[in-house]
């Protein structure tokens, strides 16, 4: 059975992320955690593993996934739809060591997003207003590869607007990748998923908030 992961999750100053709508280049970020398909004893022949780094301000957690995608596409057409029915999309989870309440949020190539608050595993899911993280995406189809840039704001998290050095958070980071000619999509996460049940907590991961 794979371990899970914890992330050494280094600081950032505001002054060193990136402005408008440019991508990050030198953030002095984690190191790179994989996604896997621990359900699996093989990976499936097409699976292509992102790349997942975090880092984190006072008030927000930062999070850059380079995901590579031979066909990168989605139908979707606007925020808050049911993005992995739908084609290609990230996903981000995370909940507070002292919490109960967890948050899923997804973010597909056009920079559609979807924004959920979970009160406990197998409860319903509230929608959150659009906006509540904000998100950026590079396309690069020569490539073959899209890249996400979020930011993910404390308060969303743990209701608090700061994060405190050494603090916790568990996560995970997961993917639908899908293809336009109808084939099932490929999932894969970086927590070792026993089975396909991405809301399996106690299979996540750790983020850990240093210096």
């Amino acid at each position: 059975m794979n371990q899970t992961v914890t992330i050494s999750c280094p600081a950032i100053f505001d002054k060193d992320l990136p402005q408008g709508e440019a991508m990050p280049e030198n953030l002095a970020l984690s190191a790179p955690v994989l996604m896997q398909q621990g359900w699996l004893d093989t990976p499936e022949p097409d699976f292509l593993p992102a790349e997942i780094r975090v880092g984190w301000t006072p008030s927000r957690l930062i999070v850059l996934a380079e995901i590579p995608d031979r066909d990168i596409f989605t139908k979707a057409t606007g925020s808050n739809q049911r993005m992995w029915e739908l084609g290609d999309v990230f996903e981000i989870f995370l909940q507070a060591v002292d919490r109960s309440d967890y948050v899923e949020l997804h973010v597909t190539p056009p920079n559609l997003r979807l924004q959920y608050q979970i009160e406990s595993p197998g409860k319903p899911a509230t929608v959150l207003s659009d906006g509540v993280f904000s998100s950026r995406v590079k396309i690069d189809t020569s490539n073959q590869k899209w890249t996400v840039y979020a930011e993910v704001p404390s308060t969303l998290v743990t209701g608090r607007d700061q994060i405190a050095t050494g603090e916790a958070w568990l996560f995970s980071f997961s993917r639908y990748d899908a293809s336009r000619d109808g084939r099932p999509p490929i999932l894969s996460s970086t927590s070792p998923h026993q089975a396909i049940n991405f809301h399996c907590i106690h299979e996540w991961g750790k983020i850990a908030f240093c210096s």
